[in-house]
């Protein structure tokens, strides 16, 4: 079966949609992703035919993007659109009508929220409510349309159980048996941040605050930011002078974003309560964390805590709070021995539960149903 995933947002090297979505599906499909990027193209990466659409240097022009996109899944000879937006699944359900083929939605992010943030919309105005309204109203009417829908965990699925819609629940857990080392006992002070693309509502300042007090007292603890850190949060580094104890590693691949984490102490995943999409996020940095078996200072919300309570694999703060960021880091300093054990109890979460491995076998279980449906 020919399956094309589509992105309007997403970089075609999207950790969930490439590196574990298209790689699991590529086992028995052919399978083509087409995404926007710096500039069009096509090329071939680990058996996915990769097309990109050029993005439009304005935000403004994003109906730009949306037409190209449009254009390039025509000319594709797909039996199934298995689409990452709400507008990608616009696009996947003109494409199911105007030729026949079936559609899946992969829900990624509560959009009702997401979107209005995105194009800086303030959050708690009328403007932001009634957008959030109307995003909501559109996406549950086209995931009706879809033959299949997966969320990413129960708290984005739950708007559309409400509506009479059951996504599968395709949680971005860590590919377990990728060839990287384990280090069972770590030492230094060295404390690792990732995210793709570094925004303040991953708690960056928040996290450079905690760092400098702890420094007060340990004066050798460093910072590593892993990913691309917007310019705004870049001169804020530069201007708080504290660029001695912080590194920015820009982007990474796959494999040299693991590499550079394995360098660390512990980590830090203090996401900003700031709207509602990140208030019910379950962001696969945990899991990249866990599974290298390092101990996470991470924010008291709804999923993170389900995870790191039941897996214990870390200490829960605060996020909006310096003095409680730098606390738990001092706390994990100061007991060496506790820190280890919360590593090895999140690595061995993942290797037991929390791995890629049970959600591909969910991914391709739904496509064999829908290539049933199809030989019918």
């Amino acid at each position: 079966m020919k399956i094309c995933m589509l992105a309007s947002t997403h970089g075609p090297n999207d950790g969930r949609i490439f590196q574990k979505e298209a790689k699991s599906l590529a086992k028995e499909h052919e399978v083509t992703i087409i995404a926007p990027s710096d500039g069009s193209g096509s090329s071939i990466a680990d058996g996915i035919n990769i097309v990109t659409v050029k993005r439009p240097d304005s935000v403004a022009l994003h109906p730009l993007t949306l037409i190209r996109l449009f254009r390039a899944s025509l000319a594709q000879d797909a039996d199934v659109y298995h689409c990452h937006e709400p507008d990608a699944l616009l696009i996947g359900v003109l494409a199911k009508y105007l030729k026949g083929k079936r559609v899946v939605y992969d829900i990624h992010e509560h959009w009702p929220s997401e979107i209005p943030y995105d194009i800086g919309v303030q959050n708690g105005t009328l403007v932001q409510k009634a957008l959030s309204a109307l995003v909501s109203g559109v996406e549950i009417a086209l995931a009706r349309r879809a033959e299949s829908t997966f969320a990413v965990s129960e708290s984005v699925a739950a708007r559309f159980r409400e509506k009479g819609i059951e996504p599968v629940i395709l949680s971005n857990y860590s590919i377990a048996d990728l060839d990287i080392p384990y280090i069972p006992v770590r030492s230094g002070r060295k404390l690792m941040f990732v995210a793709g693309n570094i925004h303040s509502f991953h708690g960056v300042r928040e996290c450079i605050q905690a760092v400098s007090r702890v420094r007060e007292h340990y004066p050798d603890v460093s910072l590593t930011l892993v990913g691309n850190v917007r310019e705004d949060l870049d001169e804020y580094i530069r201007g708080c002078g504290c660029n001695e104890f912080i590194t920015s590693t820009g982007f990474l691949s796959y494999r040299e974003m693991y590499k550079k984490l394995n360098e660390g102490t512990a980590a830090l995943l203090v996401f900003q309560p700031t709207y509602y999409n990140i208030s019910i996020a379950l962001p696969n940095k945990l899991f990249d964390y866990m599974l290298l078996g390092l101990p996470v200072i991470a924010s008291d919300l709804p999923e993170i805590r389900n995870i790191v309570t039941e897996a214990g694999c870390g200490v829960l703060v605060d996020p909006t709070d310096p003095d409680a960021i730098a606390g738990a880091i001092i706390y994990l300093l100061e007991h060496p021995e506790e820190a280890r054990t919360m590593g090895e109890n999140g690595r061995r979460a993942v290797l037991e539960r929390y791995n890629w491995g049970e959600m591909e076998g969910r991914l391709l279980e739904m496509y064999r149903a829908i290539e049933g449906r199809n030989d019918a």
